[in-house]
């Protein structure tokens, strides 16, 4: 079979075909016996096909093909360009000369190039058309392999109307290793019983005098290694395994075709792909087999033996050994069968739920040993087996006997199933089995907000988790400004968020620097922990800052003016707790809010990212107090929300004007009264903000400025009347307002179980079982807030709910009924 091609111009451009032929090299006739019969020929190099036909009755005919010579990759024959390349061995070593063959479609000049990661070696050879046959001397530059390819390039001839051509083929030689592979086997037995030692001799042979062999061992079931696609360690594939090619072939072929709007080719010589699966199982019900062993240094007869105790296990194992010295490397694997002479296969379900019903399915295969009545007893704890269990069976070599036993779930826990089994000979043959049993109904979050008037108190008892399932309560309890606002509730929520935006990183690390009492409380965390937290978030925001300063949501931009803002407002609050800022990246970052104010376009309405930029800029001494002054004195009007005047209010209270200071809040707090009077309301803008977040930052700022234009009580009532789920921003500053509050709030006097109480009060309990009466006691002339939430699962049915949704599930049968 002999395969050329034919070029062709079509709409412009040039298109090939191949071109197949057949000739007949030779024939005859045989009978068909009783067995296979042998035919030969001569053939030369090159691909050929063997037809079979019948001569009589009906016609059958059959072919195969097969290539003659030399090895060549079945793609080299496939495209015009491609080159018939092949060598004469699949392994060298350095001092031979190898034998390159090359079978191209025309004569022209062959350059012959040797390469890894950079070139070894190049020639040009003048070639005919057909086979020719190059050495190539094989050097110790070749080091563990490389690759040796041929381009045939023939000239235009005008005269005979021809266009230049290339063709281009590519081969891998392998270098034999030699003195760096060790030679690694491994001595266990065919089959072996479980709970006992498996015992393996590892023979190492190969390694240089005077050299330690050392060797690690695994043995792990071979289900397991199916299920990941795990394949046995092979360092020799690692170091001596062929490479993919470290260099690029360019040549500027696809200009010279004659400028006759030749198409760009692609020239394809195999690849590299990469596969894989990820798989994630539930926990598992048995043991699993993985273990490892290592190194063990080989001993001076060459051998070292390897024990592992295998649990109740009944399957295959694989054995997995790498050995090397200082100067190589080698492996082996094997498998081995570990099973009982009963071999008991047990099914049993992932999990349970308290209450569900299910079935032990039991397998008993009789393998080996003395047949006859075998005794049975199967037992669990924490969930109820029904059923008549016997409690023995007959089993004859070879028979397999079935049971299926029914459960049911009662407790919450992992459980275990005993299975055991005693052979006719008196041997007790043991499995156990793990069954989950988990409580997976979500939980639910019941929360009250009370006043506690001065003089009162209130006593919190495990009453709290009276209706929530055993094991599953939790509950939070604070008093105070922390109360009013839920400031638990919110940190959990942020530490729950799901997203890393940048926004949303700095919302979440923000509060931590404030509440680090409250969230170790609520266990985030010890001070160590938050600590490392917040330079983590730090961290993080700071590989998305662009090189003038800005920030980007998802990576390194600019553009959001707001965003530039709220990010160096918690890198200028966490330098004043004392956190690591780098001095350049702190720079930048107000450097670009600087030059954002300077050319910040005027406006009617608007000014959010200005205002709250001067803010920042005045926390660090870095402000134009001219700024300051125009926008309170001219553009106060034109400030589109009510936290923009207060952060304007808040920059003049930093540089001591407090006149005006005072001013712009009450400012803020009439475009705040001018709002929606339910602050809770979500409208979204484009600096992150609503109406709560707005009333929220008023508070907070107003607080830490000393200024009292504001109504605290019925800002305080707006933030803790919202009764619905908050965005970050609306649960950051509420944070923050309640953080004001509690700094400021002097007159605060508590005491619990009659010890008065340092600081603000918040106490977690995990479970009822931590829970001991708590009497709290207000002893100041104000009245305050206490909040208590409990989490749990519920051991009643609970009402659907819901914010304007409803979820329905149906089953349906295969038939679709």
């Amino acid at each position: 079979i002999r395969t050329t091609y034919q070029w062709y111009h079509s709409y412009g451009n040039w298109e090939w075909e191949p071109l197949t032929r057949r000739s007949p090299v030779t024939g005859g006739e045989i009978t068909l016996g009783t067995g296979p019969i042998e035919i030969s020929a001569p053939v030369d190099w090159g691909q050929y096909e063997l037809v079979v036909e019948t001569t009589k009755g009906d016609y059958i005919a059959s072919s195969t093909d097969f290539y003659a010579g030399w090895y060549v990759p079945a793609d080299t024959t496939k495209t015009p360009d491609t080159l018939e390349l092949s060598l004469d061995k699949p392994a060298y070593k350095p001092g031979e000369t190898a034998m390159l063959r090359v079978v191209p479609r025309f004569a022209g000049t062959a350059l012959v190039s040797v390469m890894s990661n950079r070139l070894i070696a190049m020639q040009a050879v003048e070639v005919s058309e057909g086979e020719n046959l190059i050495p190539v001397p094989v050097t110790d530059d070749w080091g563990t392999g490389a690759y040796v390819t041929a381009s045939v390039i023939r000239p235009a001839n005008a005269e005979a109307g021809q266009n230049p051509s290339r063709a281009l083929g590519l081969a891998h030689a392998s270098i034999d290793p030699g003195a760096k592979q060790l030679a690694v086997a491994l001595d266990a037995p065919e089959i072996t019983a479980p709970r006992g030692p498996l015992d393996v001799k590892v023979k190492v042979d190969g390694g240089a005098p005077g050299e330690t062999a050392y060797v690690t061992l695994a043995a792990v079931d071979l289900g397991i290694l199916n299920m990941t696609g795990f394949d046995a360690p092979d360092p020799s594939e690692h170091y001596f395994g062929q490479r993919r090619l470290g260099m690029e072939i360019r040549d500027i072929y696809g200009r010279l075709i004659d400028g006759l709007s030749g198409e760009m080719g692609a020239l394809r010589s195999g690849g590299d792909a990469a596969s894989g699966a990820s798989f994630q199982s539930p926990p598992p019900t048995e043991e699993l087999v993985a273990y490892f062993e290592g190194p063990v240094a080989i001993g001076p007869d060459g051998t070292a033996t390897v024990s592992f105790d295998m649990p109740e296990f009944n399957g295959t194992v694989r054995l997995m050994a790498i050995a090397w010295t200082p100067s190589a490397v080698g492996q082996a694997d094997t498998d081995v069968i570990v099973r009982d002479p009963v071999v008991v296969t047990a099914s049993v379900p992932r999990f349970l739920a308290p209450g569900d019903q299910s079935r032990l399915l039991l397998e008993m295969t009789h393998v080996e040993g003395p047949s006859g009545r075998m005794g049975l007893d199967v037992s669990g704890s924490g969930v109820t087996l029904a059923g008549n269990v016997p409690s023995g069976l007959t089993l004859d070599k070879g028979a397999t006997e079935r049971l299926s036993i029914p459960v049911t779930a009662t407790e919450v826990g992992d459980h275990t199933l005993r299975i055991a089994l005693t052979t006719p000979d008196g041997r007790q043959l043991v499995k156990s089995l793990t069954l989950p049993v988990r409580a997976n109904d979500p939980e639910i979050s019941t929360t009250q907000r009370l006043t506690l008037a001065a003089g009162d108190s209130f006593t919190l008892d495990d009453n709290l988790f009276a209706n929530l399932r055993p094991g599953t309560g939790s509950a939070v309890v604070s008093a105070g400004p922390i109360a009013r606002f839920d400031a638990p509730g919110l940190l959990r929520t942020l530490d729950r968020y799901p997203y890393g935006c940048t926004e949303q990183i700095t919302s979440k690390t923000l509060p931590l620097l404030y509440f680090n009492a409250v969230s170790s409380a609520l266990g985030m965390g010890d001070d160590a922990r938050v600590q490392k937290r917040i330079d983590d978030a730090i961290s993080v925001i700071l590989t998305r800052q662009s090189s003038n300063g800005a920030f980007g949501l998802w990576r390194a931009g600019s553009g959001d003016f707001w965003l530039d803002a709220y990010v160096s407002d918690f890198l200028s609050r966490a330098r004043a707790k004392g956190y690591t800022v780098p001095d350049r990246a702190f720079r930048t970052a107000l450097d670009n809010l600087r030059n954002r104010v300077n050319y910040a376009a005027d406006f009617d309405k608007g000014g959010e990212d200005v205002a709250y930029a001067l803010m920042v800029l005045a926390r660090e001494g870095a402000a134009n107090m001219g700024d300051l002054r125009y926008y309170a004195d001219v553009k106060a009007v034109a400030l589109a929300t009510p936290l923009a005047a207060a952060q304007i209010g808040a920059a003049l209270a930093f540089y001591g004007d407090q006149t005006r200071a005072d001013r712009m809040f009450a400012q803020a707090a009439r475009m705040m009264d001018g709002r929606m009077q339910d602050a809770a309301s979500p409208l979204w803008r484009a600096d992150y903000g609503t109406n709560l977040r707005d009333t929220a930052g008023l508070l907070t700022l107003a607080v830490e400025a000393g200024s009292d234009r504001i109504d605290r009580d019925a800002l305080s009532a707006r933030i803790g009347s919202a009764n619905r789920a908050l965005s970050t921003q609306e649960s950051v500053w509420s944070l923050m307002a309640a953080h004001a509050l509690i700094a400021d709030e002097s007159t605060q006097s508590l005491t619990v179980n009659g010890t008065p109480q340092d600081g603000p009060l918040i106490r977690s309990y995990e479970s009822a079982m931590a829970l001991d009466p708590l009497a709290i006691r207000n002893n100041s002339a104000r009245d305050t807030y206490l909040t208590v939430t409990a989490l749990g699962v519920p051991d009643y049915p609970l009402a659907s709910g819901g914010y304007g949704y409803k979820i329905t599930r149906s089953y349906f049968t295969p038939e679709g009924k």
